[in-house]
């Protein structure tokens, strides 16, 4: 062979074994950080809590991983809140926390997981609680959060301590399995956005303020719990209800690079 032919060989060895290293490396399970998705939780590993999840409950069953009911996989979250539960973290809850990001990280984010209400254990209630939220500390109630009453979900946005902005996302399906994905540009000016799926359609959107200004200096960055926090049962307050129980399941958290087709899991 002539020296010419061999190099050209050798080089074409080279890009195919090069070509199949990147071809492993994209679609093997290093394909994680190409994914935008910053944190995902499916409950399935051995440790179906990662020790980047804060835990949040006083009761040995506020959490709790369960094989029934699941959305895919083997295994989901089931979360329980009692009236008479003791308070832990300033309140009466059965939560789970995600990282807070930085101040000065670009404040868009993704945000999709499974939700079930069962009929035994999730009762109407005329006073409300709290299942999903982006707390931002200062002591205050969170601009943007999710809450249940008579049984109907709520989107509720709070542009500044006074204001108070509900958006109707419709009634509660109980024993069943629904999936929600949000795209929220957080925001304390009129650029902020939420944009909200369910099951792959489009449910709600809102445009404008959704967060308490940072400049202010007593708050942080969203921090994005999921569970049950119950408010009026602090301190001993009395409902219609002394029991919620609710299951999450395939839990997404995605940077601004993310999409809606990222952020979708369909059920198995």
């Amino acid at each position: 062979m002539k020296p010419k032919k061999r190099v050209i060989l050798l080089l074409a060895l080279s890009s195919a074994i090069l070509l199949y290293g990147y071809i492993k490396v994209f679609n093997g399970k290093a394909n994680k950080p190409y994914t935008h998705i910053l944190y995902q939780v499916g409950f399935e590993e051995n440790d179906p809590l990662p020790s980047f999840i804060s835990k949040q409950t006083a009761t040995a069953y506020g959490l709790q991983i369960v094989g029934s009911p699941v959305y895919q996989g083997k295994k989901a979250m089931r979360f329980e809140l009692r009236a008479a539960d003791p308070e832990n973290n300033n309140g009466t809850r059965a939560e789970i926390s995600f990282p807070k990001p930085d101040d000065k990280s670009n404040p868009e984010r993704w945000y999709a997981f499974a939700l079930y209400f069962p009929r035994d254990g999730y009762e109407a209630d005329s006073s409300d609680e709290v299942i999903c939220q982006w707390h931002q500390g200062g002591k205050a109630t969170p601009a943007l959060c999710i809450r249940t009453k008579n049984d109907r979900i709520t989107l509720r946005i709070k542009s500044d301590l006074k204001s108070k902005e509900k958006v109707d996302l419709g009634a509660i399906e109980k024993d069943a399995w629904h999936y929600y994905v949000l795209h929220v540009k957080h925001s304390a000016g009129d650029d902020g956005l939420v944009e909200i799926w369910r099951d792959g359609q489009l449910i709600a959107q809102s445009n404008g303020a959704n967060m308490y200004d940072l400049a202010r200096g007593f708050f942080h960055a969203p921090s994005w719990k999921l569970g049950i926090y119950k408010s009026i049962w602090n301190k001993g307050g009395v409902t219609n209800s002394n029991k919620r129980v609710l299951y999450f399941d395939e839990i997404k958290l995605g940077d601004e690079r993310a999409s809606l087709n990222d952020m979708m899991v369909k059920p198995k």
